[in-house]
């Protein structure tokens, strides 16, 4: 029993202590794309956690991104509206994701997700 808890505590250490590798688009955009076609039901799909995560992890990150530039006096790589001014579509996203090409979708999402605000909210 002992040894049993000592497995399960380094599996969840290891766990823990190696961070979790960005998703590329190709992983992404099926799941999200299934996800948006869902309808009522992707309240309970599968790919709802992995997505949403993403996104939560991938707007962070654009956020920091932006505030860091703002901070050293450049100009961010995008200039969205304040917050709570402007409204980001899923679908349009989703759209823009489709647009990459099928050899270039190994690209982090948050690199695709920067790429796709550049072009909404250019400076």
């Amino acid at each position: 029993m002992t040894l049993t808890i000592r497995s399960l505590a380094m599996i969840l250490s290891l766990s823990i202590a190696v961070p979790a590798s960005a998703m590329p688009v190709s992983e992404f955009l099926p799941k999200a794309d299934k996800l948006m076609n869902a309808g009522m039901g992707a309240m309970f799909s599968k790919h709802r956690k992995p997505v949403m995560s993403e996104m939560k992890t991938v707007t962070n990150a654009y956020r920091s991104d932006i505030q860091a530039a703002r901070a050293a006096g450049k100009t961010p790589p995008s200039c969205p509206p304040a917050k709570g001014k402007g409204k980001l579509n899923g679908k349009e996203f989703i759209a823009h994701l489709k647009t990459i090409p099928v050899a270039q979708r190994d690209m982090e999402v948050k690199a695709a997700f920067h790429g796709f605000m550049k072009k909404k909210y250019p400076c």
